[in-house]
C-alpha cells in the first residue's frame, strides 16, 4: 500500500522542476524531427564537380506529407507556454465563417490535436520523402498535446 502511495505522488503529482524539465525535453524532442523535415525539403545543391548543364536531382514531393508538415509545425507552436497565438487565431478566424465565431477556438483545439495523429498515421502506412521526421514529429507532438497541460498544471501549482 505504501509503494502505491509513493508511486502515484510521483507520477500523479510531479516536482514543479521535474514537470518543467519534461516539458522542456518534449517540447524539444518534438521540434528537432519537424526542424530534420523542413530541412529534408529545402532543394538539394549542385555538385561541386558536376558539369554546368547538369541537374541535381530532385526527388519527388508528397503534397499531402508538406500539408501535414506545415500544420503540425502550427500544432507545436500552439502548444509552446507563453507564445501569443493571438495574431494566428485572427488571422484563422478572418478565414472560417461568421456564424462559426463562437466555436473557433474549439475547431481549432480539435484540428491541431487530430492533425498529429493523422500525420503519424499516414507516415506509417504511406512511404514518402520525410516519413521518419513525419511519424517522429507527429507522435512527439502529439504526447505534448496530452501531457503538455498536466506538466503546466504542476509548474504553476508549485508557483
Amino acid at each position: 500500500m505504501a509503494g502505491f502511495r509513493l508511486a502515484s505522488e510521483i507520477f500523479l503529482v510531479p516536482d514543479a522542476r521535474v514537470a518543467l524539465v519534461s516539458l522542456i525535453l518534449l517540447i524539444m524532442a518534438a521540434a528537432a524531427p519537424i526542424v530534420l523535415g523542413w530541412l529534408a525539403l529545402l532543394p538539394s545543391e549542385r555538385e561541386p564537380f558536376a558539369f554546368p548543364g547538369e541537374s541535381s536531382g530532385k526527388e519527388p514531393r508528397d503534397p499531402f506529407a508538406i500539408f501535414l508538415l506545415v500544420n503540425i509545425s502550427v500544432s507545436l507552436l500552439l502548444r509552446i507556454p507563453g507564445l501569443d497565438a493571438v495574431p494566428l487565431s485572427s488571422r484563422i478566424a478572418r478565414l472560417l465563417p461568421p456564424e462559426w465565431g463562437e466555436n473557433a477556438v474549439m475547431i481549432a483545439l480539435i484540428w491541431f490535436g487530430f492533425i498529429p495523429g493523422l500525420a503519424a498515421a499516414y507516415s506509417a502506412v504511406r512511404a514518402n520523402p520525410i516519413r521518419w521526421q513525419l511519424l517522429v514529429g507527429a507522435v512527439l507532438t502529439l504526447v505534448l498535446w496530452l501531457a503538455g497541460p498536466w506538466l503546466l498544471n504542476a509548474i504553476v501549482r508549485a508557483a
